[in-house]
């Protein structure tokens, strides 16, 4: 069969007769193909060219954050190793001169010991105005210092109050209940919990020593332990909550309602 072919003719001025080019239709598109790619190709290069530096740049700035981050990390975790162990100088050297705990929860001024109000600690004892049997907490478990109160605030939560208290001192019951909990708690150490009731639970944490066990009734005011420092706790101090249908609430409503009347 024969082959399909294609006539190109040129025509200039002053010419009689047209040049001629015969050529195979498929050498006319091959042809055709190369000259539109070989016009296409420096468009390309040029948008590839500029792409790839754009993210050239972007790629640069990335690692230069990353390495600002990294650096930023080494610095806050050079200043936790650091704080860690003069919290624990600390510690050894009060442990050796027999420093106030109060004072030694002021020093160190973080975790459980922190103050919502930091320079207004507030002193608090033991005082009830419901009879032994009630299973509703009234007054505080102990008497010390109020040195960080409850708070609901996302970063800051802490679900009970803390009390700035000597190593030792008596912990008391705040409501007639039955304790369902006494032993050790990897973040509130020596721990004791009271079920007061159907639905009220209250919290002794960070004790040295449990003077109850699980089962025991026991009623308002009835000593339940030792405050002590265990647990995830930089100073001696007492964890005290009040929690309604397994919901921690402020204790505050609980012990100071009757100066509001």
């Amino acid at each position: 069969m024969a082959g399909r072919y294609i006539t190109l003719m040129a025509v200039t001025d002053g010419q009689a007769t047209p040049g001629r080019l015969r050529l195979p239709v498929w050498l006319y598109r091959t042809l055709l193909v190369a000259l539109i790619l070989i016009i296409l190709a420096p468009a390309a290069y040029v948008l590839l060219y500029y792409d790839i530096i754009a993210k050239a740049a972007d790629a640069d700035r990335l690692l230069e954050e990353n390495e600002s981050l990294r650096r930023y990390q080494y610095k806050v975790q050079i200043l936790e190793q650091s704080l860690l162990e003069t919290r624990q100088l600390m510690g050894q050297v009060a442990a050796m001169a027999g420093l106030d705990s109060v004072m030694m929860a002021t020093l160190y001024d973080e975790g459980d010991t922190t103050n919502t109000h930091r320079n207004n600690w507030s002193p608090g004892s033991i005082s009830r105005t419901l009879p032994p049997t009630s299973p509703i907490p009234d007054g505080l478990p102990a008497t010390g210092w109020i040195s960080r109160g409850f708070s609901r605030i996302p970063g800051k939560q802490h679900s009970g109050v803390d009390l700035a208290l000597p190593e030792g001192s008596p912990i008391y019951a705040t409501a007639f209940g039955e304790v369902t909990f006494a032993g050790w708690d990897d973040i509130f150490g020596y721990q004791v919990i009271v079920k007061n009731g159907d639905s009220i639970e209250t919290v002794f944490g960070h004790n040295s020593k449990l003077l109850v066990q699980v089962g025991d009734t026991i009623f308002a005011g009835q000593e339940i332990a030792l405050s002590g420092n265990t647990g995830k706790s930089s100073a001696p101090h007492l964890h005290y909550e009040i929690k309604i249908n397994g919901e921690a609430v402020n204790p505050i409503k609980y012990f100071v309602y009757e100066n509001n009347d």
